[in-house]
């Protein structure tokens, strides 16, 4: 994995011709990553990375982008406010990234700045666009009207969803069900308390993954949050509780803390670990169910 700004890492490589034409139009077919409201110059809201990848894994990065486009100014915030958590999950792009390709699977990757609609709440959350965030006032949120907030929700959340549908749609059809990584990372110190955990795991009742998964990160030696330092049983998101947990699909949630993958030698190394740890999992799920 190079050295890159998280944002812009484009990763080229040759999957399976028929499996990614047949995801890249199925996708296609789902709408457009482009909708109304994007400038010429503003990336598409999610990236598709590895569409070709054979295995019935989809891996998710809802935070993982800190775009915002053109005409919002950067929602009135200096770059030091977006460069902070706040505004995106650190790391978590090219994490991603390097996984979906190691594990030969295909990966979505949320583009945009979770200040401009959150796509891991509902949009009648409180949470969904934050006028105050850790402290921070988001200027361009504040007195927003409701037709401001639908247009948001169309061009932001929407179409990162109907992708996520589709995708899963897809993989049914041609490999069964298929398990679902969402990865996220966290801030270290919350409150002036530091968090011991250097990964949480976040899961519900399906124990499939998440349990030999946290036995394997344990026996590195790692300090693993079982639904920490979030609850994974809470169901106050949007897109494991929308698209995974009513359809009974594998799961897991993996919490990276922010300060173990604060640069790419790091990011590489997690990204490593992670993807030896899921990859005999994830082939005994296949082979059992």
């Amino acid at each position: 994995m190079r050295a890159s700004d998280e944002n812009s890492v484009n990763i080229t490589e040759t999957p399976a011709p028929e499996a990614e034409h047949g995801l890249a139009a199925h996708l296609a077919a789902a709408g457009p990553p482009r909708p109304d409201g994007l400038g010429v110059a503003d990336p598409d809201v999610y990236d598709v990375v590895n569409p070709g990848g054979r295995r019935p894994v989809l891996l998710l990065a809802d935070h993982a982008g800190r775009a915002i486009p053109d005409g919002l100014g950067k929602l009135g915030l200096p770059e030091s406010e977006l460069a902070r958590h706040i505004a995106y999950d650190p790391g978590v792009d090219a994490i991603t990234r390097h996984m979906a390709l190691a594990l030969d699977a295909p990966a979505i990757i949320h583009r945009y700045s979770r200040l401009l609609i959150d796509p891991n709440r509902p949009l009648n959350d409180p949470t969904s666009i934050c006028q105050i965030s850790d402290g921070t006032i988001v200027p361009g949120n504040r007195a927003l009207s409701m037709a401001d907030r639908q247009a948001r929700a169309r061009t932001f959340f929407e179409p990162y969803h109907r992708a996520v549908a589709a995708a899963i749609d897809w993989m049914k059809g041609r490999t069964g069900p298929p398990a679902v990584v969402s990865v996220h990372s966290f801030s270290p110190v919350v409150r002036g308390r530091r968090r011991p955990w250097e990964i949480g795991v976040l899961w519900g009742d399906d124990a499939r993954l998440p349990v030999p998964f946290m036995e394997k990160m344990r026996a590195e030696g790692l300090c693993v949050g079982d639904n920490e330092p979030y609850s994974g049983r809470n169901l106050h998101g949007y897109t494991m509780e929308t698209h995974v947990l009513p359809f009974g699909y594998a799961n897991i949630l993996l919490e990276l803390r922010q300060d173990e993958v604060a640069d790419a030698a790091s990011q590489d190394l997690w990204a490593t670990r992670l993807e030896a740890a899921l990859r005999p999992i994830l082939e005994d799920l296949n082979k059992n169910g």
